[in-house]
């Protein structure tokens, strides 16, 4: 990723977070306005209770997934010196992630449309608590790479390399 400074770095990566928040609830809203008006498309309970149940083993396993190649993919980043290279692979991964998790949103989304169930908008708004819950910040950064002080700084303070 091309960046000219670290504001510009996490200016992007949180503009590119906000609108894959922002897309699934934008869906979200509008299916929901279009279900004001008709009806279900499946409206049998045992076809929702299938589809809940699939919906809720494709969350823990895409969560576990998700977790799990971050982890591998941060202890491989950390090795490296460069604190160049380790914020290119933070921003990989972080866009990675929250993509990951907006596509479970806008299977919700779907899900809700389909059958007109809470629980399928209860599984929304959770993906989306969990998504702000590991929204990306300096200090989230500094917290998984372990960082000299003069980087750590330059990193909290959002400042270039300090001129002597």
């Amino acid at each position: 990723m091309k960046f000219l400074s670290i504001k510009e770095y996490f200016y992007k990566l949180n503009t590119i977070g906000f609108i894959l928040l922002l897309l699934p609830l934008l869906a979200f809203i509008f299916l929901y306005l279009w279900m004001l008006k008709n009806a279900a498309m499946l409206p049998d309970p045992e076809t929702e209770s299938t589809l809940l149940i699939v919906s809720i083993i494709i969350f823990f396993v895409d969560l576990t997934t998700v977790n799990l190649l971050w982890r591998m993919r941060l202890k491989r980043l950390n090795a490296l010196i460069e604190l160049a290279k380790k914020m290119d692979g933070y921003y990989t991964l972080t866009i990675l992630k929250m993509a990951v998790y907006c596509g479970y949103s806008l299977m919700m989304a779907a899900g809700f449309f389909l059958t007109g169930s809470a629980w399928f908008t209860g599984l929304f708004i959770l993906t989306s608590v969990l998504l702000v819950l590991q929204w990306p910040s300096p200090s989230s950064f500094c917290k998984y790479y372990t960082l000299r002080n003069d980087e750590r700084d330059m990193i909290m303070r959002g400042t270039d390399v300090k001129k002597r």
